[in-house]
């Protein structure tokens, strides 16, 4: 896939991530919460490789294990992005899927949050 395609399922997978929060919102449901956490990472997670295709890796050579992606991050990444990467890494990964303990305030941040990584990687285009 190009930087592009990477970028695209990364803007889908974000919209995803937020129609499957504001069903959780409403319902209160926290199995939707954990959801939503779980398209929130896999969207940061192919902006990750679109980053990474515009600096220059191969496809062939995008990680595809989690200690890998954060070598990568912090082998090409520069100081903001390897923050929000592991922010949104902590919060949407281990808080919001695997612990379950994101709250919906906290959620919302975070897709704010997920939204503007995802807007820095595209400006990298030009």
């Amino acid at each position: 896939m190009s930087f592009e395609e990477h970028l695209e399922e990364a803007r889908k997978l974000y919209q995803k991530a937020l129609e499957e929060f504001e069903r959780a919102k409403e319902s209160k449901d926290m199995v939707l919460l954990r959801d939503a956490s779980g398209k929130g990472w896999l969207s940061t997670i192919e902006a990750v490789n679109a980053l990474l295709i515009k600096k220059g890796v191969r496809e062939e050579e995008l990680p595809n294990t989690d200690r890998g992606r954060r070598h990568m991050v912090f082998r090409y990444s520069d100081r903001e992005l390897r923050r929000f990467y592991l922010s949104l890494r902590e919060s949407f990964h281990i808080e919001g899927y695997y612990d379950g303990t994101l709250e919906f305030d906290e959620m919302e941040e975070y897709l704010n949050d997920l939204s503007l990584y995802i807007q820095k990687i595209e400006e990298l285009k030009s």
